[in-house]
């Protein structure tokens, strides 16, 4: 039998993952991957089996048909949740097995016959427009109950309250936090000649417009979890724009003469780093936060564009032709030691750097499509993770363990997320014409 990770194995499992990935050759790559994870020697990965019980209503005899779609909603999103996680496998009550045991409920024997090794039940009560739901987390191998928690929010924020509830779990068993109150921003067009930046949860969900620029616009990043930088025409020329979704204010933050774009930002939101050409060809240029003001990092004939900080700040990736065609480039943050990374391939970019593992996830032209590529920084460990249609501006989630991505696989431009092996692959929007996408803090 594979060995089940407890809560403490299963922090260790993000080093493990981590190590894994900066151990694997592109030999490595091609060995036996169970749920997309390779150990060398150390046997299977099983994730931890969450039970899910449905969850109920308080004061039901009063309830209405809204109040019973309500509970079902926190109880499927929080499916969900821990469903998308890489850790995690979400286990359902087994009516099969309630019948022939004649089970009206599931006891904690019963569940634990289920292969689950936590338990959440919860009770939801809903008055008028408020919603609360009480909840607990039990470890059903060790017979205890880890806690008892309440969250409470409005009816309109119920997939919220989930998110939340599913990321106070993930915290509580992995020891890391989870993603799932994150969001993503993208760029959506409705017209040939324009585009607009989308924002919606990690999942998909709760989509909306947050520009009206009828405009082209390009390159959508976050700045932090409510403020989003975009290059938009709105004016004219190409100018960076920094949009406070909580106050729904934008303001410019970078407008020289020509071109300003592919504005990223390092983790802790003090700094950015874009692609200029006030003085001729495209360099890439750093800045600080609440500043216009920039310096030059790179001093190349060609374009040199896409800039991205590696997780400690200290340096950056970005694409460069300076060699004749598109390819990756490291250097430090002040601009010394640039080396070329990428030797493979006649056209390389939209480089992105892991925020938790040391390894960079780029595009690569292959018979005239893009396909997504990891690598290392020191140039080796290459895989490819995508096969199917053109794959294209890949972008990590916060906890490195999913790459969100377009893809036209289906016909149509669509965003697409991912573990970050390539593996579960899963749909996010369905009305086409939907690319750029990045993701939250």
């Amino acid at each position: 039998m594979p060995q089940r990770w407890t809560a403490h194995r299963l922090t260790a499992l993000t080093f493990a993952l981590a190590a894994t990935l900066l151990a694997t050759t592109v030999e490595a790559a091609k060995a036996p991957v169970v749920r997309g994870v390779i150990f060398k020697g150390s046997g299977e990965f099983e994730p931890v089996r969450v039970g899910l019980d449905k969850f109920t209503l308080k004061d039901s005899d009063d309830a209405t048909a809204g109040d019973y779609e309500l509970a079902h909603v926190v109880s499927e999103v929080v499916f969900n949740d821990l469903d998308f996680s890489y850790l995690f496998e979400p286990v359902r009550p087994d009516t099969l097995y309630m019948r022939i045991m004649g089970f009206t409920e599931i006891d904690q024997r019963g569940w634990r016959h289920l292969g689950a090794e936590y338990l959440i039940q919860g009770e939801v009560q809903a008055n008028g427009e408020e919603l609360a739901v009480e909840y607990t987390l039990r470890d059903i191998i060790n017979d205890r109950q880890v806690f008892q928690r309440r969250l409470k929010s409005r009816r309109s924020t119920a997939r919220l309250l989930a998110h939340t509830l599913s990321d106070e779990v993930y915290q509580e068993i992995a020891r890391t936090p989870g993603i799932f109150q994150t969001r993503l921003t993208y760029l959506h067009s409705n017209s040939p000649t324009y585009k607009e930046v989308h924002v919606c949860d990690y999942d998909g969900a709760n989509d909306i417009a947050v520009t009206a620029d009828r405009a082209v616009v390009i390159s959508p990043r976050w700045a932090d979890a409510n403020t989003v930088s975009y290059t938009s025409f709105r004016d004219g020329n190409p100018d960076v724009w920094l949009l406070d979704l909580s106050r729904d204010r934008a303001q410019k933050l970078s407008a020289r003469p020509g071109l300003n774009s592919g504005c990223a930002w390092s983790r802790d939101g003090k700094r950015y780093v874009l692609s200029l050409s006030v003085d001729g060809d495209p360099e890439i240029y750093i800045g600080q936060e609440g500043s216009n003001k920039t310096t030059r990092l790179t001093f190349s004939k060609g374009i040199d564009s896409s800039p991205s900080f590696s997780p400690d700040g200290k340096r950056i990736i970005f694409t460069s032709d300076r060699g004749g065609t598109p390819q990756i480039y490291i250097m430090d943050e002040d601009g010394a030691n640039v080396e070329r990374l990428t030797r493979q391939g006649h056209y390389n970019e939209s480089p992105d750097w892991s925020p938790t593992l040391d390894v960079i996830t780029y595009v690569t032209r292959i018979d005239g499509v893009f396909q997504i590529h990891t690598i290392r920084p020191d140039g080796t460990g290459i895989r490819q993770l995508t096969e199917v249609g053109s794959n294209e501006n890949p972008h990590w989630s916060p906890d490195g363990m999913h790459i969100v991505f377009t893809s036209n696989r289906t016909g149509e431009y669509e965003i697409y997320t991912m573990n970050y092996d390539g593996s579960g692959v899963r749909r996010l929007t369905t009305n086409g014409n939907n690319t750029n996408p990045a993701w939250s803090p």
